[in-house]
């Protein structure tokens, strides 16, 4: 269980980060994109090490955690846009 619980905070950060790296490329910011990307490496790592050393069985539930709220929150986002007329139809 803690595993899951740390899966979704990281999860809900990689979004976060996902969506600035999309900002950042759209605007054409390379060196901002290039950061952005080693911070989502660096948050992946730090999640994903502790997991793999102190809660070893719980780390495929941190990788569920992790891929559901990507998952999940880029639906919600992608359907936010749409209804907000900034989205692609």
């Amino acid at each position: 269980m803690p595993g899951f619980l740390i899966g979704l905070a990281c999860g809900a950060g990689e979004l976060f980060l996902l969506t600035q790296v999309i900002k950042a490329v759209s605007a054409g910011q390379s060196l901002k994109t290039l950061v952005l990307v080693f911070g989502k490496i660096l948050l992946f790592a730090a999640a994903l090490v502790p997991v793999a050393l102190f809660f070893r069985r719980d780390l495929v539930w941190c990788g569920v955690g992790i891929s559901s709220v990507l998952v999940v929150g880029a639906v919600v986002i992608n359907v936010l846009m749409r209804r907000n007329g900034k989205g692609d139809r």
